[in-house]
């Protein structure tokens, strides 16, 4: 008589409960709310001021006037943080950075890298030492600006207060919770002081992460004015597009993307309230 062999298919488990479904209550990740900020890369020492870039600045004032050469000092760092970015627009701006760089002679082209540089190092340091509107101080204190146009930028302390007044402290903390995308629009830009200081509120009071669940569309009709803002915003970090324009009729003479807008663009596409140029 042959064995009999049993199969995996004719054994019975005993009857299971079902396992009760336990409620996940760990705590989800917001990536909208920073849990640790960076320590600073430098000591604040290293760090320039707005009064060290004046005097360099002074060392060149001798050969052009003070507002010709700030304003190129603008154009040039913000083509130069471009380039690298904005692929499609970078062989036209070169053009115009070329254009403006063969005005000045060796030392001069010497002198306007360095007051760069230390504008540089100042702007991506705020994170690290505190916000401020630096290039709009730089751009007050260096007497250049359009008097005769009503160009006086607001102190970043009243910025500052209007942007704590402003913002709602409920709908910040429940776009955290919901990990959402918060919109800023700025019709009047100037130096995108009242950017910062909004930034600034966000990230210091509410541990808001500004660089991924902030964009900021704004506008100036002074091309000056959208160099400065864009070059605030790009190395602070800021998702942003500024554009040239007259607010009131939209006509629309140029439009910068920051690095932080571009490197995320898939993030922000579906949000601009206007077309692209």
């Amino acid at each position: 008589m042959m064995n009999e062999q049993l199969s995996l298919f004719d054994i019975e488990l005993p009857p299971q409960k079902e396992a009760a479904i336990k409620e996940d209550t760990t705590n989800k990740i917001s990536f909208a709310k920073i849990s640790e900020k960076p320590k600073p890369i430098f000591g604040k020492k290293d760090i320039p001021t707005v009064d060290d870039i004046l005097k360099l600045l002074d060392k060149g004032a001798y050969k052009t006037n003070r507002y010709e050469l700030l304003s190129d000092i603008f154009q040039c760092g913000a083509i130069a943080i471009s380039n690298k970015f904005d692929i499609p627009q970078a062989e036209e701006r070169e053009k115009i950075y070329l254009n403006i760089i063969k005005k000045y002679d060796k030392d001069m082209q010497y002198l306007i890298a360095e007051i760069f540089a230390k504008i540089y190092l100042l702007l991506t340091s705020q994170i690290d030492y505190g916000f401020a509107d630096y290039i709009g101080e730089l751009y007050m204190k260096s007497e250049t600006s359009s008097k005769n146009a009503g160009q006086f930028f607001t102190p970043y302390c009243i910025s500052k207060a209007c942007a704590e007044m402003a913002i709602n402290s409920s709908q910040v903390e429940q776009y955290i919770k919901e990990d959402k995308i918060l919109t800023l629009n700025e019709p009047a830009c100037g130096s995108g002081g009242m950017i910062i200081a909004t930034i600034d509120t966000l990230y210091n009071k509410y541990d808001f992460n500004y660089s991924r669940n902030l964009f900021v569309e704004c506008s100036d009709i002074d091309a000056r004015c959208v160099y400065m803002t864009y070059l605030q915003l790009a190395c602070t970090g800021v998702p942003a597009v500024i554009y040239q324009r007259d607010t009131l009729t939209l006509q629309t003479w140029q439009r910068w993307e920051t690095p932080a807008y571009i490197m995320q663009w898939l993030r922000f596409r579906d949000i601009e309230t206007r077309g692209r140029i």
